[in-house]
């Protein structure tokens, strides 16, 4: 965590958490009340989507396997290139060399083209594993049950080695979970999930006003 805020600038909150934990839901409860969020994950998968110059690296690192061949659904296969890294620590850090940079280009701009906000959130994935908590005024974690982790990571048509193979690659829940300023339990209803960020969000108010 920053420990000092420019009041000219937005408070800025990274949002991370093992992979099934409940990000995306959390997200969508933030822009619902109507926060601005940016989910990281979705800066990768349009950089994914198409030929330019970061996914011809890609393939040039890992093989033109990678690619579909009908590019109306994406220019790399994702589940291909998720097979090769998620089985390869090596592989997968040289993924993230590749593909993070671009990403804190696109955080840098979501803040600029959103400085006139209050509050601002980022949802990030690899938050404390790529050590950028430290470009945050404050960081959450969202933590669930494994059992409700790896039913959600399946209904999202996810194989149980697969989702087994990306929680292995990330630091452990309790690990993200002890680095984080606040915690959020997303292991009961989504009620009781957004009554959790409401109580953090009116105790973050008084202390920036």
């Amino acid at each position: 965590m920053s420990s000092k805020r420019d009041k000219k600038n937005p408070y800025l909150i990274g949002v991370t958490g093992s992979f099934g934990a409940g990000k995306t839901l959390v997200g969508q409860i933030l822009t619902d009340m109507g926060y601005k969020v940016l989910d990281t994950d979705s800066i990768v998968a349009n950089i994914l989507k198409t030929k330019n110059t970061i996914t011809s690296e890609i393939v040039n690192n890992f093989g033109d396997e990678i690619t579909n061949g009908d590019t109306s659904i994406g220019y790399i296969n994702k589940t291909q290139l998720a097979d090769i890294v998620f089985s390869d620590e090596s592989k997968l850090k040289k993924l993230e060399s590749i593909i993070h940079p671009e990403v804190k280009n696109q955080i840098k701009l979501f803040v600029f083209n959103n400085s006139s906000r209050n509050i601002i959130f980022v949802l990030v994935p690899l938050l404390f594993e790529a050590h950028m908590e430290k470009n945050y005024n404050e960081t959450w974690c969202i933590i669930c049950d494994d059992k409700k982790r790896l039913e959600r990571a399946m209904q999202k048509g996810i194989l149980d080695s697969d989702v087994k193979r990306r929680i292995a690659s990330q630091l452990p829940q309790d690990v993200k979970a002890k680095k984080a300023d606040y915690v959020i339990d997303n292991s009961q209803d989504e009620s009781n999930t957004k009554n959790q960020i409401v109580k953090r969000l009116d105790e973050i108010k008084v202390a920036i006003s």
